[in-house]
C-alpha cells in the first residue's frame, strides 16, 4: 500500500506511526524524496490467542508492505513538483492509502493555502486520472490499438479515455462488464487501485466522532463522493488524529502509553481513546486482496499471508514451492472452533477437523497443516 496526498498533510508521520521508522517528516513540501518502505505487522486477536495457548519458542505475524509516497501537487500529471516520478512511485504498488487533512494548524504550511479535505481529495484524483488518460492516449495513437502490453480493444479504450477526461466518476463506479474489467485490469491504472480514504482530523474531532459516534462532515462526504452506486459498496474511510497516534507511538512502554490515554481522557472529558492504526492497517490489508492462515505448533505459530480466494495447493506454495507441485491434502480446523474447545483433539473428537482436497478454498484464519508428497 502506498500512503498518497499532498504535502504537508501528515503522510510521513503516519508512516512513521505505522513501521515506527525513520522518515523525515519537515515541514516543508517534498520532504520526502525517495519513498520508503517497511513492513508493518498485522494486529490480529486471533493471532494473540494462539501464541499464548501454545507458548511457541518461535512467533511470525502477517504483514502489509507500506510505502510513503511523496506529496502529489496540482498538474503533477504533468511533471510539477516532480510529479512523473511520483506518480510512477503510485503505480508500482498494489492499493493507496488515500491521506487527507482535516486539521487545521498555523505552524504546518498547506500547499493550497488553506485546509479543504475534499479540494484536495479531488485534486489528487484528478492528476490520477489524467496520468491514466495518458497512457490510454499513447496506447491508442500507437500503430495498433492491440499492444503487446495491454490486450484491449480500441473501443474500450476510447470509452475509459472519455471517462477520465469528461467526467469525475471514479472508474470503479462503472457497470462493466466481465470481459471489460478483465481487460481494465491489465492496463493498472492509477485510479483503478484499490483505495482506503484516511483523514486526518484533529484531536477534538477524532475524539469526538470515536465517543458521540458523530460523523465528521467531511468523512460523510467523502463516502457520499465515492459511494459505487453500480453495486451499493461504500468506500472505506477511516478518520483518525495524527498528533494522538503520535503521542501513544512515542511510549516507550505499556504502562506510559495508558498513562497517556487516561490523561487524554482527563483532558477533553471523555470515556475512551484508542489507537485507529489497527483498523487502518486492516482495511490496507484487505484492500489488496489479502488474508492469512496459521500454523502453529510448540515450535513456532506463523501466519502465511495470501490472496482472498486461494485454494489449497497455491496456499501451501507460501511456505515452499514444492509443496504446491507435490500436494496431497491440506488438514484444516478453524480458528473458531479451536478457540471454543479448546484443544485440536477436542476439535477432532467434535468432527470439525477437516481433510481437504486440492480444490478447497482456505479461509481467512483456517489453522491449517499439509500433507505434501515426495519431490517429483
Amino acid at each position: 500500500m502506498g500512503i498518497v496526498g499532498m504535502p504537508n498533510i501528515g503522510k510521513s508521520s503516519l508512516f512513521n506511526i505505522l513501521t515506527n521508522a525513520s522518515v523525515p517528516a519537515a515541514n516543508y513540501p517534498f520532504c520526502t524524496i525517495d519513498p520508503s518502505e517497511s513492513r508493518v505487522q498485522v494486529p490480529d486477536a486471533r493471532m494473540d490467542w494462539l501464541v499464548q495457548h501454545v507458548q511457541p519458542k518461535n512467533v511470525v505475524h502477517a504483514f502489509l508492505t507500506v510505502m510513503d509516497i511523496a506529496g502529489l501537487v496540482r498538474g503533477a500529471a504533468k511533471g510539477e513538483g516532480l510529479g512523473n516520478a511520483f506518480l510512477a512511485n503510485i503505480a508500482a504498488v498494489d492499493g493507496i492509502f488515500h491521506l487527507v487533512r482535516a486539521f487545521k494548524d498555523q505552524g504546518i504550511v498547506h500547499v493550497e493555502n488553506s485546509v479543504d479535505p475534499i479540494r484536495d481529495a479531488e485534486i489528487i484524483d484528478l492528476e490520477l486520472r489524467l496520468k491514466d488518460a495518458d497512457q490510454i492516449s499513447s496506447l491508442l495513437t500507437s500503430k495498433s490499438s492491440r499492444t503487446q502490453n495491454a490486450q484491449v480493444d480500441k473501443d474500450i479504450l476510447e470509452h475509459v479515455h472519455n471517462l477520465l477526461t469528461s467526467t469525475s466518476q471514479p472508474l470503479a463506479n462503472e457497470p462493466w462488464t466481465l470481459d471489460e474489467a478483465r481487460a481494465l485490469s491489465q492496463l493498472r491504472l492509477l485510479s483503478l487501485k484499490p483505495t482506503v480514504h484516511l483523514v486526518n482530523l484533529s484531536e477534538e474531532d477524532y475524539l469526538a466522532s470515536l465517543n458521540s459516534g458523530t460523523v465528521p462532515d467531511c468523512i460523510s462526504k467523502l463516502k457520499a463522493r465515492n459511494s459505487n452506486a453500480v453495486n451499493g459498496t461504500e468506500p472505506i474511510v477511516i478518520g483518525f488524529s495524527g498528533s494522538i497516534e503520535g503521542l501513544l507511538a512515542d511510549m516507550e512502554s505499556e504502562d506510559e502509553r495508558l498513562e497517556a490515554i487516561e490523561d487524554l481522557k482527563k483532558s477533553y472529558g471523555v470515556a475512551q481513546v484508542k489507537s485507529a492504526v489497527p483498523d487502518i492497517v486492516w482495511a490496507g490489508y484487505h484492500a489488496v486482496g489479502l488474508t492469512h492462515y496459521f500454523t502453529y505448533g510448540k515450535e513456532e505459530v506463523r501466519a502465511w499471508t495470501v490472496r482472498r480466494g486461494a485454494k489449497a495447493p497455491q496456499a501451501a506454495a507460501v511456505i515452499h514451492s514444492d509443496f504446491e507441485k507435490n500436494f496431497i491434502a491440506a488438514e484444516v480446523m478453524r480458528y473458531e472452533d479451536l478457540h471454543e474447545l479448546g484443544s485440536e483433539e477436542a476439535v477432532r473428537a467434535a468432527g470439525k477437523y477437516m481433510t481437504k482436497g486440492k480444490d478447497a478454498l482456505i479461509g481467512d484464519g483456517d489453522i491449517v497443516s499439509f500433507r505434501i508428497g515426495k519431490k517429483k
